[in-house]
């Protein structure tokens, strides 16, 4: 099972794919989960009057509920746990020592999420996510040296000329934008070395960070968190077991992607998040939408055709390539 990926990797080769076999899942999966998280604002936005530390801590405790319940009803707790175990014996040493660090840029990526969101910071949370693509694609080249076409080049070009509007036009320094795009690209790029299935893989990070959850949640505060919880049981209390539905679904499918799309492919379908966070922010959240904001989206427009283009050409010379 550990060797899954390379095997498959292997197969891809030589069949002289572009992306490893499996890609149609990947994709399918990696378009959804950036929608999910596109959209996610409108959901933190219901738990703004909560504690963002606080949310989070119930994001981690409902995803690993949930996450659980899903391995029960499909029979597959006994494998998992098996396989999750294998993780931590010395023979696969490296991947429980990335899989912990996974967990640890989850949640700092989680917390800024959820910060940006209810300190009215939405526009500022997509441009972070519009750096993130690029983060990712550069990670893909440098570290696992991925090679792409001239046409997907012009398209992280474009791209990046359109993140440099958006950084320039702002009137702060982005904290919220740079650390949004540095942990989610560092998590994103653990992921492609971890071969556990994706629903194990989620699983084990939640487990990993389930017992800070529920300290915070029992003992911060004097327990103040679970008291609220359980005492004044209401809408926000299912909102706060909501998250974790919402969290895990998106996280299983972009688990499925990494181990299946080359980097450069994730790093462009990444675009979508933040075009939709930054709708959201103006039109949703009346947040202002300046000069260099409009110009960036342009640019990312004009980078998805190109990237678009780019695969067409190489799915073509990949296919002259088998008819020689």
């Amino acid at each position: 099972m550990i060797d899954r990926l390379e095997s498959t990797k292997s197969e891809g080769g030589r069949r002289g794919r572009a992306v490893p076999t499996g890609a149609g899942f990947g994709l399918a999966g990696a378009v959804i989960a950036y929608v999910f998280w596109g959209l996610m604002p409108l959901y933190w936005h219901l738990m703004a009057a909560v504690d963002s530390v606080e949310v989070l801590a119930h994001r981690i405790v409902w995803s690993f509920v949930f996450i659980s319940a899903v391995l029960v009803a499909t029979g597959r707790t006994g494998e998992a746990l098996r396989h999750i175990r294998a993780v931590f014996t010395k023979t696969h040493a490296p991947m429980a020592r990335v899989i912990v660090a996974a967990s640890a840029f989850a949640s700092a990526n989680w917390l800024i999420n959820i910060l940006g969101v209810n300190t009215g910071r939405v526009v500022e949370l997509g441009i972070g996510t519009f750096l993130t693509p690029l983060a990712t694609a550069a990670i893909g080249i440098c570290v696992f040296r991925e090679r792409i076409s001239k046409l997907r080049a012009a398209a992280l070009g474009v791209a990046a000329l359109g993140v440099a509007a958006l950084v320039v036009g702002l009137d702060r320094f982005p904290t919220i934008a740079l650390s949004v795009s540095a942990t989610w690209a560092i998590y994103g790029a653990l992921k492609k070395k971890v071969t556990l299935a994706p629903l194990e893989s989620v699983m084990l990070e939640h487990a990993l960070m389930l017992p800070f959850a529920l300290a915070w949640l029992l003992l911060g505060n004097g327990g103040s968190a679970a008291l609220r919880f359980f005492e004044g049981f209401d809408g926000i209390s299912w909102v706060l077991m909501g998250t974790g539905v919402v969290t895990s679904i998106p996280m299983i499918l972009f688990s499925l992607a990494a181990q299946r799309l080359p980097f450069t492919v994730l790093g462009i379908i990444q675009f979508l998040s933040p075009v939709l966070t930054l709708l959201l922010g103006v039109f949703v959240f009346a947040e202002p939408l300046g000069t260099a904001q409009a110009a960036a989206i342009a640019c990312v427009v004009v980078a998805a055709v190109l990237f678009v283009a780019g695969g067409h050409e190489e799915r073509k010379r990949a296919a002259d390539g088998e008819e020689k």
